[in-house]
């Protein structure tokens, strides 16, 4: 591969997980995702999983587990609901189901 679309390639993958880390608290749309860049969907998803070796869900899962570690050990007076929405869950319940299924 050229260097020059590598370091496209590259730059692109990490704007798409700059946005992600940005828009952990909101429901991200892989379709406005993609539009955003400019790209096609099946592009995006193909050079993302290229450069960081996982795609782009497992990077939203992630970081949102994270995340919501990281709230849940220092934000002592927040709700389940509160957590679960700045982690960008749509419900105390997804949020909970997510925690079960990946700390059994």
């Amino acid at each position: 591969m050229k260097r020059e679309t590598l370091n496209k390639k590259t730059q692109i993958s990490n704007d798409i997980l700059f946005y992600i880390y940005t828009h952990i608290d909101t429901d991200i749309n892989m379709d406005e995702l993609a539009q955003q860049f400019n790209i096609s969907k099946v592009y995006m998803h193909k050079i993302y999983k290229e450069v960081f070796g996982r795609n782009i869900y497992e990077s939203i899962k992630s970081i949102r587990l994270q995340k919501a570690s990281s709230l849940l050990l220092t934000n002592k007076y927040s709700t389940i609901t509160q957590i679960a929405a700045l982690c960008g869950y749509s419900s105390q319940t997804s949020f909970i189901v997510f925690l079960k299924r990946d700390f059994p």
